[in-house]
């Protein structure tokens, strides 16, 4: 399985691996590429600022005060900031280490501030400002601020409202219940065929997810009575519905094809599940939604897509 891959973008593979290791030019001349398409452009800077982290001096010297170069820097050193940190809980961090995060986290907001100055209706610096402010815990009010200014540019940014669901998260700055009604509202006013919808299972998962880690119980009975209940399945129902009426060709739509596709598995709709997940193959995401079943998501993966006849 490949893990991380849950996404569409050919020029965007073929440079990673350069990037990864170090020649940085192709990287920055994609994100210039992709100006104008946010989707794109959002995608491939998330993606080359994972692969940029361990060389953000070079890409700061790279950058300049070119735009998309500056925006790729303060991109890269959120997450070689969170790769300081690590994933666990932040009670099992050492202070040291939290330290060295909050001084590297901190060092990405300047050059994200200068790149949204320098393109004004660019969502994707707004976008991981989202994340910046994440995990520098500035509050609520500040994560408004930011959401404001990015749907202003983009009312339907995929990883804008993925940051989002993350906010709304009862573990952040908000709750199952406000959560709910903001997934449902995406879902009401987006595009036909617009993966965003998956907005909704997404949103889902991390509420049962939430469950499972404050609970002894097994993983996969919880997310079978979660996604059992009629009103959840009826709300996913409409959702995947939606994006299934159009046609919009979208870089993300594999990640949303496996929130719906496990969605529908947990919950018992093998034939939807079956009908979704056929297309997917083996690139999936890195986490949600294969790791609320599990620690090892490939291998859980694999297995559902045995028992669905897909292997």
């Amino acid at each position: 399985m490949r893990l991380g891959k849950a996404w569409d973008d050919p020029a965007l593979e073929q440079v990673l691996p350069q990037v990864k290791a170090g020649r940085l030019e192709p990287g920055l001349k994609l994100i210039s590429q992709a100006r104008g398409d946010n989707e794109r452009r959002a995608l491939r800077v998330e993606q080359l600022a994972i692969a940029g982290a361990p060389h953000t001096e070079t890409l700061g010297r790279l950058a300049g005060d070119d735009a998309d170069g500056l925006l790729w820097l303060g991109a890269a050193r959120i997450e070689q900031a969170w790769a300081i940190r690590g994933a666990s809980y932040a009670r099992y961090v050492g202070e040291e280490r939290l330290s060295r995060f909050q001084e590297v986290l901190s060092s990405a907001a300047a050059s994200l501030r200068q790149a949204a100055e320098a393109l004004p209706d660019d969502p994707v610096p707004w976008d991981r400002l989202q994340r910046h402010r994440m995990g520098m815990g500035s509050g609520r009010r500040e994560l408004d601020r930011i959401w404001t200014e990015l749907t202003a540019r983009d009312p339907h940014l995929y990883s804008g409202h993925y940051g989002r669901v993350q906010a709304l998260c009862a573990k952040w700055y908000g709750s199952d219940a406000e959560l709910l009604a903001f997934v449902r509202g995406v879902a009401a006013s987006a595009r036909s065929g617009d993966p965003v919808t998956a907005m909704v299972p997404l949103a889902h998962f991390e509420i049962v997810w939430s469950e499972i880690n404050d609970t002894e119980q097994p993983a996969q009975d919880l997310l079978e009575a979660y996604f059992g209940n009629s009103a959840v399945a009826d709300s996913l129902i409409e959702a995947a519905d939606k994006w299934g009426d159009g046609n919009r060709p979208h870089p993300r739509a594999l990640d949303a094809t496996h929130l719906f596709g496990a969605a529908f598995y947990f919950g018992g709709h093998l034939t939807r599940a079956q009908r979704l997940l056929a297309g997917a193959g083996r690139r999936m995401p890195e986490i949600l939604p294969w790791s609320a079943a599990s620690p090892t998501p490939g291998r859980r993966y694999a297995r559902v897509r045995r028992e669905l006849g897909l292997s």
